[in-house]
């Protein structure tokens, strides 16, 4: 009676625990690679959201202000303070206005569905409107993506698995260990054997290693295009980002103020006969372009920086 058991060379175990190793390595780089994703759309869903809201509410104001403006020149028309061009343009330019209006509150809703589609609630999301909206930049380090290191950890694994087939061609072990009696001697014998196992065709080994050295290489070398491209793109959003934030300065420390003091201005000339019903109209469209237009610039802006943030190719 006897027990046989074969063995790998001690060395086989190792590798393949650093096989096992490089695997988790590499499910881990890809589930962080899915988590960055997830977290890049919902911020620009969020922030998405936020630029729709504020846009309704600053043509809400406008839609207002034509409204009673429409009224307005209807009444004068009507005492016959004005003429029929005058009470027409001012109702086709209320019109307008409260068609980008509607147009606004449905890009709320939109946006609101989107942003409740990647979080996957069930539930009534609350929303507060942010005061700024303009969304900080982030200090990345290129080299410490998880895209790259979901590349070096792809290698990583290939080297491993590369040297996993080498020590396939080391000699195995067995071990036999066996009991018995012999009855001339009345007695009972034991022993053990220990012997080695060589592997005698290497041919299909070897061609494992090489491919398995190919694949390598060219991990490595896809490892260097995505580096190279990574940084481009890093170089050339942060450029984008720079020329954008001149423009959106404009806005915070002038334009926002002087479309203030226009429309303050316009309003009160207008009542008081010193401006025109066309000169009003003009100064109205022009204080709340800028407006419109500052929005316009810090959605820009938010784009390029979320790229930035959760930088990827």
């Amino acid at each position: 009676m006897g027990i046989q058991q074969d063995f790998k060379f001690p060395t086989v175990y190792f590798t393949q625990k650093k096989v096992n190793e490089a695997n988790v390595a590499l499910v881990t780089s890809a589930r962080d690679i899915n988590k960055k994703n997830i977290e890049r759309k919902v911020t620009i869903a969020y922030y998405q959201y936020q630029i729709a809201r504020k846009k309704e509410v600053t043509l809400k104001t406008l839609d207002s202000l034509y409204t009673n403006f429409s009224s307005m020149a209807t009444r004068r028309f009507e005492l016959g303070e004005t003429n029929y061009l005058e009470k027409i343009t001012a109702a086709s330019k209320q019109k307008q206005i409260n068609t980008k209006y509607l147009e606004s509150r449905l890009d709320v809703v939109l946006s609101y569905n989107e942003l409740k589609k990647l979080v996957q609630s069930s539930d009534t999301l609350i929303l507060v409107a942010e005061k700024d909206l303009k969304i900080p930049l982030e200090r990345i380090d290129v080299e410490s993506s998880v895209e790259l290191d979901y590349y070096r950890n792809r290698i990583s694994l290939l080297d491993a698995q590369r040297q996993l087939e080498k020590k396939q061609l080391l000699p195995g072990i067995n071990l036999h260990y066996f009991q018995g009696t012999n009855s001339e001697l009345n007695s009972s014998l034991y022993g053990y054997q220990v012997g080695l196992k060589i592997p005698l065709l290497f041919g299909g080994q070897s061609s494992r290693i090489k491919a398995s050295g190919i694949a390598q290489q060219i991990a490595s070398q896809e490892y260097n295009e995505y580096d190279i491209q990574l940084k481009a793109r890093y170089e050339a959003l942060m450029v984008r980002r720079n020329q954008l934030n001149n423009a959106l300065l404009y806005y915070e420390q002038e334009g926002t103020a002087l479309s203030d003091e226009i429309l303050k201005t316009a309003q009160g000339s207008f009542k008081n006969g010193e401006i025109d019903f066309y000169q009003f109209i003009q100064s109205l469209e022009g204080a709340y372009e800028i407006k419109l237009d500052c929005l316009e610039q810090l959605n820009q802006y938010n784009n390029v920086v979320i790229e930035i943030n959760y930088l990827t190719l």
